[in-house]
């Protein structure tokens, strides 16, 4: 989670140096960071079916080796053209480690404390990326070394996981439960949506906001990588917080509260323009966007444990949004201005805040019938 989290975000920190090395405009830096995610969208979709078959160890091979041949691929590409094949192969690897957020769910029987714990380390990579690209440059090295570093972490991550023992599936998690059963009901899709909306802001703001605030003027290079990093220690702190207080709290109400403060924040961010209320605004929308996706995955347990089918279509729709939002944010980008394209998340929080609160209605529901029963 580290690791993938570190890949994921020194991406988006050194796609302005991309830009300028290869020349390519803001519609190709959208659909730069779309392969990404569409490579993320492919690997989880076949990944959650094959894990029901190959195993867990398998597939999470798979998934540190796709990073590294990604990265390494990355660092050393000489044309423009094939840096597109190797993210999307970095793609590949981030959406196959995510299935171990399923594996999470699966043996802490969807605790939204243990899921925010194991989120946190994605964090921990999200926020330090930054720094790194800073200092990478700062001693006098390109953003190739970065991407080079990654890549033989990645490779050691293959080595650590071939050593040591990944739990088993419980025995209720055979695969006579793996089945269509989630896609019979209603509330899975409003899990579904909510995982889609959520990654659609989330890699609109994490792949884009340097280079909006770069391309613009708002902020110099080293100001427009700090405040990337500090969405990601305010979304560390929100992991912490809920990952102690969260079993306290209903899930449905945790995935209310984050995403009002998503849309007001991201809101907001675009309407703001010195550095001190951008970093007010980006911590607080780094608290918002903290806990949505654990506290997601660990709600739609009741319906998804145990059926790596099921987590792996869930997963995929956070892939499919993390494809269609930076690929539309481009667009709008070279069409109109850099200014006009970061209304896509502010659109797409809106939903999710919808999305939200139609959540919230089922979980009363249900809660209503218990007490009936």
């Amino acid at each position: 989670m580290f690791i993938t989290g570190l890949g994921l975000l020194s991406t988006g920190a050194i796609l302005p140096e991309i830009v300028g090395d290869f020349q390519i405009g803001y519609d190709m830096a959208g659909v730069l960071l779309s392969l990404q995610a569409t490579g993320n969208l492919t690997a989880v979709v076949v990944s959650g079916y094959l894990l029901d078959i190959l195993g867990r160890k398998i597939i999470l091979l798979a998934g540190s080796s796709m990073l590294a041949i990604g990265f390494l691929g990355i660092a050393f590409v000489p044309y423009a053209s094939l840096i597109f094949v190797f993210i999307f192969f970095s793609g590949c690897g981030w959406g196959i480690n995510n299935i171990v957020s399923g594996i999470t769910n699966d043996i802490t029987g969807g605790s939204a404390a243990h899921l925010n714990r194991l989120h946190i380390f994605f964090a921990v990579g999200g926020f330090t990326a930054p720094f790194f690209v800073v200092f990478v440059d700062y001693i006098g090295f390109n953003w190739r070394v970065v991407a080079a570093v990654i890549g033989l972490l990645a490779v050691i991550s293959v080595i650590i996981i071939s050593l040591i023992k990944i739990p088993l599936p419980l025995p209720k998690e055979t695969k006579s439960r793996v089945s269509f059963e989630a896609f019979r009901h209603l509330r899975y899709y409003i899990f579904i949506a909510i995982q889609f909306t959520y990654a659609a802001v989330e890699t609109v703001m994490n792949g884009w906001i340097t280079t909006y605030f770069q391309g613009t003027g708002i902020l110099t290079n080293i100001e427009a990588k700090t405040v990337l990093s500090l969405i990601w220690i305010s979304i560390m702190v929100g992991r912490i917080i809920i990952s102690v207080f969260g079993k306290n709290i209903k899930k449905e109400h945790i995935l209310v509260a984050c995403s009002l403060i998503v849309l007001i924040f991201s809101t907001l961010l675009i309407r703001v323009n010195s550095l001190i209320p951008i970093a007010v605004c980006v911590f607080a929308l780094g608290l918002g966007l903290s806990a949505l996706i654990p506290t997601n995955l660990a709600n739609s347990a009741v319906i998804t444990s145990g059926s790596g089918v099921a987590m792996g279509v869930l997963l995929s729709s956070g892939g499919l949004g993390a494809a269609v939002g930076p690929a539309v944010t481009g667009v709008i980008a070279e069409r109109l201005s850099l200014n006009a394209s970061m209304w896509v998340a502010v659109g797409f929080a809106l939903i999710l805040l919808i999305m939200a609160i139609i959540n919230n209605i089922f979980g009363r529901k249900i809660k209503n019938e218990v007490h009936s029963n």
